[in-house]
């Protein structure tokens, strides 16, 4: 697959520099950092999956996991400063 990017001027002086002093061609560099990054996003995709599984089997989406998870938090700090008291 080609793809074509427009950089900014900004982001291809970076780009340059770093192929410059990593002895490497700026295509290599992007390529690079394009395929780091895309594994990262894989990885999180593979570990969320059985949680976004869960998700969607209980009909919630993100924003209502985030304020169960939210309000689970506050219930155990309200706990543990009973308990401390």
């Amino acid at each position: 697959m080609t793809i074509h990017l427009q950089l900014s001027d900004e982001l291809a002086e970076v780009l340059a520099r770093l192929a410059e002093n990593s002895g490497q061609s700026p295509e290599q560099v992007a390529l690079s950092a394009i395929r780091n990054r895309v594994a990262s996003f894989a990885e999180i995709d593979r570990l969320m999956a059985p949680t976004y599984a869960a998700m969607k089997s209980a009909g919630i989406d993100e924003d209502d996991a985030v304020e169960i998870f939210e309000a689970e938090k506050h219930a155990l700090r309200r706990e543990r400063q009973a308990a401390g008291q």
